[in-house]
Parts: structure tokens; sequence; C-alpha cells
């Protein structure tokens, strides 16, 4: 039997596949890896900066370091949640894995606009959902649940990454949002 080019690479690609004890497609992403690296990527963050002025020397350091928060109850990340810089209130209700009932609500100078969410899956701390626009247009959300460590000073909330992002107070350019835990 004579085996063709293409044969052959995909033999060799099995073979070094089993030799290093990785599946031949693609492996999946688990929600736990997901939610560690929407953590680590999204909502972490370390800077250092170092200015000199008349020979005087200051230096700033900022670490924010995000990490996911497992909880064993799905219940206990029910409440509500305020979002920092920005007056967004996301309204979270758990009753089961499979009842689960959320809004954002933002909260203009003249009116009020709320946003169902459908669709919502929280699993190894990653958070997921549809939002409904006004138009009856659909965004898909992805979040985690997290301790934000600013500094020493630790906060848990969720941080939800944006397909799109926002302008907050005219000049700043965001495409996250952390939502604080309120009770």
């Amino acid at each position: 039997m004579k085996l063709s080019y293409t044969d052959m690479n995909k033999i060799i690609l099995i073979l070094i596949c089993i030799w290093f004890n990785k599946p031949a497609i693609s492996q999946q992403v688990t929600e736990k890896d997901r939610a560690a690296f929407l953590a680590s990527n999204e909502f972490s963050k370390t800077k250092y900066l170092k200015k000199e002025k008349y020979g005087v020397s200051k230096e700033l350091y900022k670490s924010i370091i995000s990490t996911p928060v497992i909880k064993s109850d799905i219940k206990d990340y029910s409440g509500i949640y305020k979002a920092a810089g920005i007056n967004y209130i996301l309204d979270l209700n758990i009753e089961s894995e499979r009842n689960i009932q959320a809004t954002i609500t933002e909260i203009d100078s003249n009116s009020n606009h709320t946003y169902s969410l459908l669709n919502i899956s929280i699993k190894d701390a990653l958070f997921t959902a549809t939002r409904i626009n006004s138009d009856g247009s659909k965004v898909f959300l992805e979040g985690v649940f997290i301790d934000k460590n600013d500094n020493g000073h630790v906060d848990f909330g969720l941080g939800i990454k944006l397909p799109n992002s926002i302008t907050i107070r005219h000049s700043i350019h965001t495409g996250k949002i952390f939502f604080l835990k309120l009770k």
C-alpha cells in the first residue's frame, strides 16, 4: 500500500500528538481556565512610574492582581453590584444553576435604561450572558467573579469584558467594567 503525502503528514501529526500526550484536535478550554485567563489578562495590571524634577525623584508603583473566586454554592454570587466610576447597577438573583435572573441598569441624569440578561451561566467563576438591548439586538457578555487586590485593598465583584469599548466621563475609553458587590 502506497501512502500519499497528505496521509503521511496526518500519520506524523498523530504520532507527534501521541508522543507529547496531546489530542490531535485542538484542546478545549475549561471554564476554570477561561476564568483564570480573564482575571489575569483583563483585570490585573502593574505599573511603575518614576519622575524626576528639580532633583526630587517621585516613584509610583501600582499593582492590581485579580484572582477568580469559585464559590461552592452558586447562590453566594447573588446580590447587587455597582460599577466603579460609572452609574451601572447589576442585580443578580440566583435560585439555582438553571434559574438565574439578572438586569443591568444604566442610571443617567435624564433617565434610566434597564437591560435584561438571558442565557446566564456561572461555572467555576466564569460568567456568561446575553444582553438584550432596547432595540432588540443581542450582545454576548463574558466575565469572571474575582477578588481584586489593589495594592493590598481587596474587593470582591464581577469583572465583565465588553465586546465594544465604552466612553466614561467623555474621555476615558474602556473595554471592561468591574462591578463591586454591595450586598
